[in-house]
This record gives C-alpha cells, structure tokens and sequence, in this order.
C-alpha cells in the first residue's frame, strides 16, 4: 500500500469513511459526490484541474486496496462496467477479445465464441481490469484463460496491450492464482516490413517528448498502422484464436454448441411442446383479453400540481 501524505491522506480517509457505511455506486465519480462538499476546504487548484485529481485518487486508491488484498471491493460497491459486454450467458469461454476501437468484427466473433468483449478508447481504468479478471475466473473451467487483443500497429497500441495485459494478469493472480493466463496481441502480418507494406500507413511523431514513439523510431520503425483500415480484422483474430487457445477449451463450446443445436431440433419437433406452447400463447391472449374488459377510472391529475408560471419563467421565448 502507498504511503499517502497531505491533502492526499485527507482524501483517502473520506474514501474510507464512505468505504465504512457499506454503500454502492454505479460508478467512481459516485463516490467523489458523497462527501464533496465535505472536502471543499481542501481544494487548492481549479475546478476542473480538482475534479481531475479527487477523481484519479479514489480510482488509485480503490485499486491500491484491491492489490493489497480486498480482491472483493469492486464487487461490493457495484461499480457498473462500460467496457465489459456479451458477458451474461449461461454459458461463456474464458477467453476477452479487446478492440482498441470499436468494430463489428469483434462483436460477431464474440456472439460466435460465446466470448468477452471489451472496448475502450483511451484510458482504461483498474476496475475495468479487475472485471475482465473476474470475468475470466468464473469462465475459467480447465484453468486456462486468454485475452485477444487487436490495436493500432503503432507504439500507442502496443503500449495499451501491455498494460492491460499486465493489469488483468496480476488481478487474476490475486483472485485465483491457479488460472493460467495468456495475453495474445493481434498483429496485422509477419513483422514492421510486413505490415506497413500492405496497409495505408501515417508517420509517428517524431517529438523528444513522444517516449513511446521514440523507441520505434530509434529501430527505424517510422510508420504506423491506424486499426480503421485493417478489413481482414474478423480473420486476424479467428486466426489468432485457433492457434492460441487450448484444445480442450475449444472442444467444450463445440459440445455446448452442439446440445444446444440438439436441444433446438427436438424441440422442434416434438408435438407436446408444441401444444403447450400454443396454450401459453392462447392464455396469455385470454389474460391480455380478460385486463382490456376491465371497467377502470382514473383521476388524470398530477399528484402536485405544475406551477405554470413558475415553468414559464425558467424558459426563454425564441
């Protein structure tokens, strides 16, 4: 755990107050309103600038206490993902595919492979991390679980598969250390020479300040690939998927795929279904019938009547 000192260890004690009563939140900002005004007294730049910084603070601290062993925290506050989705089937693979930008090729495999999805541009946050890491445990039947990743071939993209690479490895280790993790960038060819030879190309920044570019073009790696003008997206990743991920992993949503397929065509035809669909049919028909009968009266008033006046004076006349 980080030593916190100053405005800094103020802050972390509101968190943990606000950590003590057992409450949730949609999301991390939520946390920041419950003692706002408390902390007002403590502000010592702009608005925006510290906005910014109580912001960055609970997200660092929430996953300074997750890494220190409250593998549970997130969870318990409810912290709602935006990234996360086609999670909720009865039946997933433990594998994530993430899209540095959104595009269909992702989601169709997804539905395919009964798979994750995560999408982000920008930033990720920890607990985004942490939700693909606990995702991955509860898929993870044969101990074995996978991240696919396909970004921009440029040093952005490559730095982004890293990190979050490294976030959900160390994040799974902590939640179940016996899951065997694999991280798996997608790459658009066999190497740089490859890759800018077949692709519409931009040239990086060649700024001293640029640290990640520098290192490419210090290997004479000067181009980059946007991840937009990849077409053959959906086949770079099925490809990446077929060589990378274990057999037994694969061969289990082949039987789930087929029990389902099985399932569907006795249903299909077997005539006792049949009649007793037809029945729910009819007797939901009967009920929706038997409610539109039903001789009704309502008093169409507001329960608090709208100050006409009040609402004319808080608009303008265009």
């Amino acid at each position: 755990m980080k030593h916190y000192r100053g405005i800094r260890k103020k802050l972390t004690t509101y968190i943990d107050q606000f950590l003590d009563t057992g409450e949730t939140v949609e999301n991390i900002r939520d946390i920041w309103y419950k003692f706002k005004g408390d902390i007002e007294y403590l502000k010592n730049m702009p608005d925006d600038k510290w906005d910014t910084y109580v912001n960055r603070l609970i997200g660092e601290y929430l996953y300074e206490l997750f890494l220190d062993g409250d593998v549970t925290i997130y969870s318990r506050l409810n912290v709602i993902t935006k990234g996360l989705s086609n999670d909720a089937h009865t039946y997933n693979t433990p594998i994530v595919l993430f899209s540095e930008k959104p595009t269909r090729s992702t989601d169709s495999l997804s539905e395919a492979l009964l798979c994750g999805i995560y999408s982000s541009t920008g930033q990720i946050p920890s607990f985004e991390s942490v939700n693909i890491a606990q995702y991955l445990n509860r898929t993870a039947k044969h101990n074995k679980a996978y991240l696919i990743a396909i970004t921009d071939f440029d040093p952005s993209g490559e730095s982004i598969f890293h990190s979050l690479a490294l976030k959900v490895k160390t994040d799974l280790g902590l939640i179940n250390p016996d899951i065997e993790f694999t991280a798996i960038p997608v790459l658009f060819g066999s190497g740089y020479d490859d890759i800018v030879s077949h692709y519409p190309t931009y040239t990086l920044s060649s700024h001293k300040q640029n640290k990640i570019n520098q290192a490419w073009i210090k290997k004479g790696q000067t181009l980059g690939v946007e991840l937009n003008v990849v077409e053959n997206k959906a086949e770079l990743l099925e490809s990446a998927i077929l060589r990378s991920v274990a057999p037994e992993v694969v061969e289990e949503l082949s039987r789930h795929r087929w029990k389902k397929k099985k399932e569907e065509e006795m249903l299909s035809s077997d005539e006792r279904y049949r009649k007793l669909h037809e029945q729910l049919r009819q007797r939901i028909d009967d009920i929706k019938d038997e409610v539109e009968a039903m001789e009704t009266a309502f008093d169409a008033k507001w329960s608090i009547p709208i100050d006409v006046d009040g609402v004319k004076d808080m608009t303008r006349e265009k």
